[in-house]
């Protein structure tokens, strides 16, 4: 389990952004949360399985690498193609109930480093679980 730390911070970020926001129903954040549940349980399950299967063999194979970088890729974009659309959700309905200029200014500047946060995250989940030497 020590191996997925990255990951569980970085399911934990996404559920806690999901699940303390006022602009989702409780059973929209329960299925979102199902959602991300089964995505970890499958991604750690198969992960699993392709080091075992690879394991101990020495020096690790090229099919090795093909595999489960295409597994980390995969599962990259189950994680991040549906958060990136909860976040434009989020961001849509926080700028449509801002009553001033200056509100909705400063929320279309948040999106940035927010954006920015979210390849950032992306990128380290795919080189820490993914990374082909």
């Amino acid at each position: 389990m020590e191996q997925y730390k990255g990951f569980f911070i970085t399911l934990a970020l996404i559920l806690i952004i999901v699940l303390f926001n006022k602009y989702l129903n409780w059973w929209v954040k329960g299925i979102i949360t199902a959602y991300y549940l089964v995505v970890s349980y499958i991604f750690i399950s198969v992960k699993d399985k392709i080091d075992k299967q690879y394991e101990n063999i020495r020096p690790v194979p090229e099919a090795y690498w093909d595999k489960n970088t295409d597994w980390v890729y995969t599962i990259a974009n189950y994680l991040f193609l549906p958060f990136i659309g909860i976040l434009l959700f989020i961001y849509f309905k926080w700028f449509t109930k801002a009553q001033s200029r200056k509100a909705k200014v400063l929320i279309a500047i948040s999106s940035i480093p927010a954006a920015f946060l979210v390849i950032f995250f992306s990128f380290l989940f795919s080189f820490g679980y993914g990374y082909r030497p």
